[in-house]
């Protein structure tokens, strides 16, 4: 545990350092200012924004941040020398699950709040966004043990993420809700839409133990991912 948060706190300088925050910061502004834009009648379906919004936006502050982070240590020799640190794949991999969930339930009361105001079921609201922060992450680490630079990854990683998108047809009407009930970011989706409407006991049901299935299956990837390329020296950069 102790290592856990000693690598949390470096963290936390590393993503200050390499101007994470600054970034966040500007996603805050840019799509608060574009939702303030809209008349406020037009977003008055919360149900129908925010689990969008939040999903779209999510993408950039787990999914790329975590890729980004892991190209940069890759590059820098760090994942090596972690091979051998008292930091265990799992921890590392927690580590910047918490950092970065962290950092996106911060972003997600923002937005909500300027945007939308404080209705809602705020434990169902974070519940679905620490949900997609933690499948964001665990998917974005395996995908980026994949690649040695961002630009090997930008490609394949952007076909990637638009496969988790396609429950935003459902969700938006324009296709049946049922084949997605196996898509990883539908259980999520759920717990935030029951957040802002009359809560049914099984969409509930199936938004939390989805969202606790899959996140446990997208740490599992990430973590045994990470393993393979902490413990292989020319695939972790030792230059």
């Amino acid at each position: 545990m102790t290592a856990i948060l000693n690598a949390l706190r470096w963290d936390v300088i590393v993503q200050a350092r390499n101007g994470f925050y600054w970034a966040s910061a500007f996603l805050i502004i840019v799509i608060s200012a574009l939702l303030l834009s809209v008349p406020e009648t037009a977003r008055a379906n919360s149900a129908l924004w925010v689990p969008a919004i939040l999903v779209i936006n999510l993408q950039i502050t787990t999914f790329f941040f975590v890729a980004g982070l892991m190209l940069l240590e890759r590059d820098e020799g760090m994942l090596n020398a972690l091979a051998v640190s008292p930091l265990s794949p799992s921890g590392y991999l927690a580590m910047r699950t918490v950092s970065l969930t962290g950092l996106a339930a911060a972003e997600t009361i923002a937005i909500v709040w300027i945007g939308f105001g404080t209705s809602g079921s705020w434990s169902l609201i974070l519940g679905g966004t620490a949900a997609l922060g933690v499948i964001y992450t665990g998917f974005g680490a395996a995908v980026a043990t994949r690649y040695d630079s961002v630009n090997a990854l930008l490609l394949p990683a952007s076909a990637f993420v638009t496969l988790l998108l396609l429950p935003l047809l459902a969700h938006f009407g324009l296709a049946p809700r049922l084949p997605f009930f196996v898509h990883p970011l539908e259980p999520p989706m759920t717990l935030i839409r029951a957040g802002y409407g009359v809560i049914d006991r099984f969409d509930v049901a199936f938004g939390v133990l989805g969202s606790f299935g899959w996140s446990a299956i997208a740490f599992a990837w990430g973590r045994n991912r990470v393993r393979a390329l902490m413990h292989n020296t020319r695939a972790s950069g030792g230059r």
